[in-house]
């Protein structure tokens, strides 16, 4: 780790630094391949949309084509070349090509039959479709590759971004560089520490970097960030300011301003109304459908497990549900009888990291058919009966023990704000294999982001879960 001392700048830019700002920029700009190659791909699609067309359905008029040409003038004013990133250019395409479609409309009233009206909109959609296709495909290339970064921030906030990057799935950036306001005698991040915002231009691009990403606050005062982003514009690297906000979906976020200010406007999560209506008719319909196929299947099963070992097929056991609410959770019973009598004997061997929640890889009271029933998820057919009765939803959170809802401080309680679901993100995501802070903060995510789709989302991805078997002991 290397430590870079240099002297303050007062002004926002040194003339040495701007003018090495401004001779990396040209050449960060003049290595963008996908921005260098948006207007020829643009121009080639157009001529490629024309001649598909005249193949398909005949000799085109004259005016077709000069499609290439306005093409590009309605690109170019709907600002589809600006900025170096393609995801964020797909959303202007489909502005050029509506104004495309108008012009097309509008020539067809003023000018009458001589313009066909038909062919002219399969143009603009054809023309469309191909300058989307290239952008998302580049986007999609730039997500398999990781992209150098430098974090900006108070050392503690550059901490907590360092540590969500490192635990990210997508992992699509790779810190290179950290700038702190001054620098901080033993704290080590693996990285060359540039020490003064006034120098974040510089670390960037001496670490080759394309994108900074910001955690204002502190003595990164608002005058300084606005100076930082002028400098990294005219260098062509990308900016992120963090918001301090936690797993919050972007649907739920709105930008909006406030005199000079541009603030987030949150919205609450959707708890009622007639997508939350949606869910419940919906989902207790789809259990009782379930459990009429599944029928022969669960009464096979619980012969099975009668015959196994002693006790009843049926295990109950009172969960904590909605608002705080009680309610008897049925289960095939995979352990022997009375095994909950023997758990505080089984404490120090728990494999949960947190305390609140007992998991064993190998817990010796699960018996040879009940291990069988829980890799595949058998024995958790029967809460589609907890399901139909409106105590618990295909899709929530973990349903909780009142032990463990008595443990909880302020976040988890947030858990039982919906109904505890058969399955969930949590079960997605590794089920018994999360510690109980990864649990708490995926039940979290999903009361705080819920929605149809992630619904249906959870659904199709439970059947990979149950099938690879992960998390399931």
């Amino acid at each position: 780790m290397g430590v870079t001392a240099t002297t303050p700048v007062s002004t926002p830019l040194a003339p040495a630094l701007a003018d090495e700002v401004r001779r990396q920029g040209r050449r960060l700009r003049a290595g963008s391949w996908s921005r260098g190659l948006r207007p020829a791909l643009d121009t080639g699609g157009a001529v490629a949309a024309l001649a598909l067309l005249a193949w398909l359905d005949g000799p085109l008029p004259s005016y077709a084509w000069a499609l290439p040409v306005v093409w590009l003038g309605l690109l170019l004013g709907a600002g589809a070349y600006r900025g170096g990133r393609e995801s964020t250019a797909v959303r202007t395409v489909g502005a050029g090509g509506a104004q495309l479609a108008l012009g097309a409309a509008v020539s067809s009233v003023v000018v009458g039959p001589a313009v066909d009206l038909g062919r002219l909109l399969l143009l603009t959609a054809t023309v469309t479709a191909l300058s989307t296709t290239h952008r998302v495909a580049a986007a999609a290339w730039r997500h398999t590759r990781r992209e150098p970064v430098v974090l900006a921030g108070e050392p503690d906030e550059v901490v907590r971004i360092l540590v969500e990057l490192h635990t990210a799935t997508d992992r699509r950036w790779e810190v290179v560089g950290v700038c702190l306001p001054e620098a901080e005698p033993g704290v080590g991040f693996g990285v060359p520490v540039t020490s003064g915002f006034t120098h974040l231009t510089a670390a960037a691009l001496d670490s080759r970097a394309a994108t900074v990403v910001v955690a204002p606050g502190g003595r990164l005062d608002p005058a300084c960030l606005r100076r930082s982003a002028w400098a990294l514009e005219s260098a062509g690297i990308d900016l992120y300011v963090g918001t301090g906000l936690l797993d919050v979906s972007p649907s739920r976020a709105r930008l909006v301003r406030a005199g000079g200010l541009r603030m987030l406007h949150v919205q609450p999560a959707p708890s009622h109304g007639p997508r939350r209506w949606v869910k419940e008719v919906g989902e207790r319909v789809v259990a009782a459908s379930v459990l009429a196929l599944a029928l022969p299947l669960m009464v096979g099963v619980a012969l099975a497990v009668r015959h196994g070992s002693t006790g009843p097929a049926i295990y109950r056991q009172v969960r904590v549900g909605r608002d705080g609410r009680a309610f008897t959770m049925f289960k095939f019973r995979t352990m022997t009888d009375g095994a909950d009598t023997v758990v505080d004997d089984l404490a120090a061997r728990n494999d949960c990291a947190g305390g609140v929640l007992f998991k064993m890889r190998r817990d010796p009271r699960v018996t040879p058919l009940g291990a069988r029933l829980r890799r595949y998820s058998i024995d958790e057919l029967p809460q589609l009966v907890n399901v139909v009765r409106g105590e618990m939803s295909l899709v929530g959170p973990r349903p909780a023990l009142p032990a463990e809802v008595s443990a909880y401080d302020v976040d988890p309680t947030r858990r039982l704000a919906v109904k505890p679901g058969l399955t969930g993100l949590w079960q997605v995501s590794g089920r018994s294999d999360l510690s109980w802070e990864q649990t708490v903060r995926l039940d979290l995510a999903y009361v705080d982001n819920w929605s149809l789709g992630l619904d249906l989302t959870i659904l199709w991805r439970t059947v990979g879960a149950v099938l690879g078997h992960r998390g399931a002991y």
